[in-house]
């Protein structure tokens, strides 16, 4: 700040208010972090209204800078504006950076705006985050995959794996398979097979069960529709 700012600013007092903002900002600046930057204005005068800046690197202003012309445009409508702040605008540097801005009007005692406090948060650093939290949660279009189960069907557990894979089975012949003959039995069994179902444990003896046949009996059934070729137990 110049010598000439200096001696105006020294020449105007400082609304209690205003002086009990500087040491509150200080304090905020540091359980925010960097990323937002404070600002008091003194509505004195305009043109060098910043009295006190934390973590001015955001913005790169400093103490004795003008308002920015949004805070010039509030000044002017401020008469017809009941409201006590104005939250979440977005606004960008002089190299485009974006910016979520907030403003708090401070009042006198007779309800005169006399200052603003402005926090200013700079998202650059959340925009990558979110970006690599978008591309590490993407998932490929069911669609485009017709033999990948959506993923409200996918299974989660051992008992629905086992339940879906008989139900589609029981669907398949359309009856029981302790009911089904033979042969019914075996294009069940060829299906699972086909499906990798025999290759979890304990698929054998939940086939069996269902068919009402020895796991013997469903080895054997195994064995002949992959053409005699050894089965080893699960």
């Amino acid at each position: 700040m110049s010598t000439n700012n200096c001696l105006r600013r020294g020449a105007m007092e400082l609304h209690p208010v205003l002086k009990s903002f500087k040491t509150v900002i200080k304090g905020l600046a540091i359980a925010l972090g960097p990323d937002y930057e404070l600002v008091l204005h003194d509505l004195q005068d305009p043109d060098h209204s910043i009295i006190a800046i934390e973590n001015g690197h955001v913005t790169g202003r400093k103490v004795g800078d003008p308002l920015a012309d949004y805070a010039m445009y509030l000044l002017k409508v401020s008469d017809r504006n009941n409201e006590d702040h104005v939250t979440n605008f977005l606004t960008r540097d002089k190299n485009g950076k974006r910016i979520r801005s907030s403003t708090m009007y401070l009042r006198n005692e007779k309800g005169k705006l006399i200052g603003y406090l402005c926090v200013n948060y700079d998202m650059s650093r959340a925009e990558v985050a979110r970006s690599m939290i978008e591309q590490l949660v993407s998932i490929s279009d069911p669609d485009s995959y017709s033999e990948i189960p959506r993923e409200e069907e996918m299974p989660s557990t051992f008992e629905e794996i086992i339940e879906r894979n008989i139900g589609l089975i029981r669907r398949h012949i359309g009856k029981p398979l302790h009911m089904s003959s033979k042969q019914e039995k075996l294009q069940a069994i060829k299906v699972l097979d086909e499906e990798g179902f025999f290759l979890l444990k304990g698929s054998v003896e939940t086939v069996a069960k269902e068919t009402g046949n020895t796991i013997y009996t469903i080895y054997s059934y195994l064995r002949e529709i992959r053409g005699d070729r050894t089965v080893a137990r699960s």
